[in-house]
């Protein structure tokens, strides 16, 4: 009789060490897909007019956490081109647990740009769904230290404007440089070719101390010579004419 008791509390015993071993087999769950966050980039200032890569970094706070495929030491990197939303890839887990990352943006080179600096905290919870084997998952994301719980992480990345030097000849109201000139040589011009100026007369010529000559003494004796040759003959044909008359 006491052996009978015996084999059964053995075989009693066997068969829950047996069943507590294959327990956690029959209770694992199949993994699970969790959607990350979306991811925007807004843009501020002046954008430049050619469209800039934004690389956002997903980094695992432990390199033995899940994730997305395609990550690299523990990082995944998404590029954002100009001012776009894009969305992480799932990542997957097979059992519960805490797993914790960060999300930050690597910054550019130009530099007109301030890059947003923000550094954001993924917390995920795995946890077995009330009444069933199934895994179930929580998220939440905050930004730094706040406790403000996130739906999406937004980067805002701020541009300056480009400076543009115009010469001051074009900018209005500036001051306009005129190039040297040469001065032009002064042309004295007489006051009567100037308008409204007075005329200047010439001075007279000085006079003469001597009275001009009214002629040349060599062309008047010619005249004088016929006069008295003139005055003879007439003489001469008077007394000719009255010795005539008294014979």
């Amino acid at each position: 009789m006491r052996k009978k008791r015996t084999k059964l509390i053995t075989g009693i015993s066997i068969f829950i060490t047996c069943l507590a071993l294959l327990m956690p087999v029959a209770f694992a769950a199949e993994p699970i897909n969790v959607a990350m966050p979306a991811v925007s980039v807004t843009l501020t200032g002046s954008p430049p007019q050619d469209s800039e890569d934004y690389e956002i970094v997903l980094k695992a706070d432990d390199p033995a956490f899940p994730m997305p495929e395609g990550s690299e030491d523990g990082e995944y990197r998404l590029i954002i081109t100009g001012e776009d939303m894009a969305f992480l890839p799932a990542v997957q887990f097979s059992s519960k647990g805490i797993y914790t990352y960060t999300v930050s943006q690597t910054p550019g080179s130009n530099e007109l740009a301030e890059y947003d600096n923000s550094l954001f905290h993924l917390t995920i919870y795995i946890t077995y769904a009330p009444g069933g084997g199934s895994l179930e998952s929580t998220v939440i994301a905050r930004r730094g230290d706040e406790a403000e719980k996130l739906l999406d992480l937004e980067f805002v990345n701020n541009y300056e404007p480009e400076e543009i030097e115009i010469p001051d000849e074009e900018v209005p109201g500036g001051e306009v440089e005129t190039p040297d000139e040469e001065e032009p040589d002064e042309i004295e011009l007489p006051d009567e070719d100037i308008p409204g100026a007075e005329a200047e007369t010439p001075d007279p010529p000085e006079e003469e101390t001597e009275v001009p000559k009214t002629g040349d003494e060599a062309l008047i004796w010619p005249y004088i010579v016929s006069f008295i040759g003139a005055g003879i003959l007439l003489i001469v044909l008077v007394l000719t004419r009255k010795q005539a008359a008294k014979e």
